[in-house]
């Protein structure tokens, strides 16, 4: 008897845990139905996560989640510039969940026929992408990659060569060796990615001048330049070869990382500025990290005989090659100030229509040009300096240019990536009023960099609501309008509807509460200037810049994480579960421990 009532307890605990479950499956179902399938993804999951031993609700949550992963795949791939990596993924996780759901249930007829839909559509997203790995750019971008594994390959054997005391000429004789074989093919590769150019730009002068479109126009100009680029790499790969099979490390350096600026170049042709300016500072940013490391940033030691002893330079940190360097990252900005410039010098043609889009990007070039023509100048000085050897002085106009690169980049910014920067610079006033930087930081500097935080802040608050009204504007033109009537589904326009509007209270909200960041920010402007706490006004514009950044943050980007990790302990699972218990044993923990991550991953 006091089994029975102990098994209907237990019972009765089951069925409330899995109450809770198929509630969450419910509305994950209305969801998908609804055609929000971010909302649908996240209550299927956690449907799934809490069926338990409940086998009809974990074969149907498993087969809801192949259906909403391959809508949002299926999405992807309907957009005219759509991620098709990232609609190659979510076919995959499809697959993935409709291969869990064929497990539990075999025979089941709609799950087999949706499998092999899914992995049919895998397959196709996958040969199309490898269809546009014979692109021009996607070629020179795996040079690119080659190249900068040989220049880094030189840089490890020059070290080993200096480490060795020069005891043994011949024992990096195997690392260059293939390093010059390497060469071998990259050089290969950039003459036939040279041949692709001349046959795209034959093929283009077949057409007369005044038949062929505007885009086959400029792609005349890029091909024209990528030849160029391309033979000068390889001319300076070829070199580099012989020295690497001359066993000199330190002469091929020079030449490998002078054909690494040549393919980058070649590469630039394709991209937009914007893109390139990108890039630039991210190079811009190794020339700063190198030029410390060369030691500019290092402190007066006025006592020599106590001052540690200096090892020998790598030959890429001499300030002369630094030099080179950085002349180079200036030539190429010079050629995206070039092109800016000539976007905001040329009149529209006489009949063009006004286009409100393009004009607000033209003014955008018009704020940025400024910022771009200065990072030129900080270079140029930072050029100079380090060929006089003066690296202190080098390192300080380094960095100027890398700010001014990074305002000419943040005019570019869209609304989620300048929320990010409004953000992270809060974090840091934050961090900057605190007692610990008290401590660490002398008051000035302290001050200066708190201010010019707080500057920028204060001016994304007036980008953020351009930038707000932007959205809402497309928001506006975006009505649903009546389809025909053979196509009229009444549940799906509700719920376009509803996405709309609700897109539009979010854009609403995000207006609010830029208000109220940007009232904090002129309390903590008015307290820095007299004398009130400014730590308040600091932490009130921070949780409304915070607020307003998760009220952006798109829910599957959460999860996406989340995915990877639970299908990765599901797998660790399957394998512990088919060992013996002696072996099984150790594992249970840390199995255990990741379920817990993945709870508290969905919860937040």
């Amino acid at each position: 008897m006091k089994y029975v009532i102990v098994l209907v307890m237990l019972l009765a605990c089951a069925k409330s845990e899995h109450r809770a479950a198929r509630v969450k499956y419910n509305e994950g179902v209305a969801a998908l139905a609804k055609g929000d399938t971010e909302a649908a993804v996240k209550l299927l999951l956690d449907a799934r996560s809490a069926a338990g031993v409940d086998p009809e609700l974990r074969f149907r949550a498993a087969y809801d989640l192949g259906i909403a992963y391959a809508e949002q795949a299926a999405k992807i791939r309907r957009e005219p510039n759509g991620d098709l990596a990232k609609a190659l993924e979510l076919a995959q996780q499809a697959s993935s969940w409709l291969s869990d759901a064929s497990r539990q249930r075999p025979n089941d007829a709609a799950t087999k026929k949706n499998l092999a839909i899914a992995r049919a559509r895998v397959q196709a997203i996958s040969d199309e992408l490898r269809k546009g790995e014979n692109k021009l750019e996607h070629r020179i971008d795996a040079a690119i990659k080659d190249q900068r594994g040989v220049l880094e390959g030189a840089r490890e054997a020059w070290l080993a060569i200096r480490q060795a005391g020069g005891t043994d000429p011949l024992a990096q004789q195997g690392s260059l060796t293939h390093l010059a074989d390497v060469e071998r093919g990259i050089v290969a590769e950039v003459g036939a990615i040279s041949d692709l150019a001349t046959d795209e730009l034959d093929t283009i002068a077949k057409k007369p001048e005044d038949k062929r479109s505007d885009e086959e126009k400029v792609r005349v100009v890029q091909l024209k330049n990528i030849e160029l680029y391309l033979q000068d790499a390889r001319g300076r790969i070829a070199e580099a070869r012989r020295k690497l099979q001359e066993l000199a490390a330190e002469d091929a350096l020079g030449r490998a990382e002078a054909a690494l600026v040549a393919l980058k170049r070649a590469r630039e042709q394709l991209l937009d500025p914007i893109t390139v300016l990108r890039s630039l500072a991210q190079d811009e940013l190794e020339i700063v990290r190198d030029t410390i490391t060369a030691g500019g940033d290092a402190k007066l030691v006025i006592d020599q005989s106590s001052a540690p002893k200096q090892e020998e330079t790598p030959a890429w940190l001499e300030p002369v090659v630094l030099a080179d360097r950085q002349s180079g990252v200036r030539d190429r900005l010079e050629e995206v100030r070039s092109r800016l410039a000539a976007a905001v010098e040329s009149p529209p043609p006489p009949d063009a229509k006004p286009d409100p889009q393009q004009e607000k990007l033209l003014a955008r070039v018009k704020t940025a040009l400024p910022s771009v023509t200065a990072a030129s100048s900080e270079m140029d000085k930072a050029k100079q300096a380090l060929g006089d050897k003066q690296l202190k002085a080098a390192l300080a106009n380094e960095r100027l240019a890398l700010e001014a690169l990074a305002r000419a980049i943040e005019e570019f910014a869209d609304l989620k990536q300048t929320v990010e920067l409004a953000y992270a610079d809060q974090t840091q006033i934050g961090a900057l009023l605190s007692p610990e930087a008290a401590k660490e930081m002398p008051a000035p500097e302290r001050a200066r960099e708190t201010r010019a935080a707080l500057a920028r802040n204060l001016g994304r608050m007036t980008r953020l609501q351009a930038l707000i009204a932007d959205e809402a504007a497309q928001l506006a033109q975006q009505q649903p309008k009546d389809p025909p009537a053979e196509e009229k589904d009444p549940a799906k326009l509700e719920a376009a509807k509803q996405q709309l509007e609700q897109a539009k209270q979010q854009m609403a909200r995000a207006e609010t509460l830029r208000g109220e960041a940007l009232a904090a920010l002129g309390k903590l402007e008015k307290a820095l200037a007299g004398t009130a706490d400014p730590v308040p006004p600091a932490g009130e514009a921070k949780t409304k810049i915070e607020e307003l950044r998760k009220l952006l943050f798109s829910v599957i980007e959460h999860l996406q994480q989340l995915i990877r990790d639970q299908g990765e302990t599901r797998d660790q699972t399957s394998q512990t579960n088919g060992e013996d218990e002696f072996a099984r044993a150790p594992k249970l923990p840390g199995l255990l421990t990741r379920e817990e991550q993945h709870t508290q991953m969905a919860k937040a």
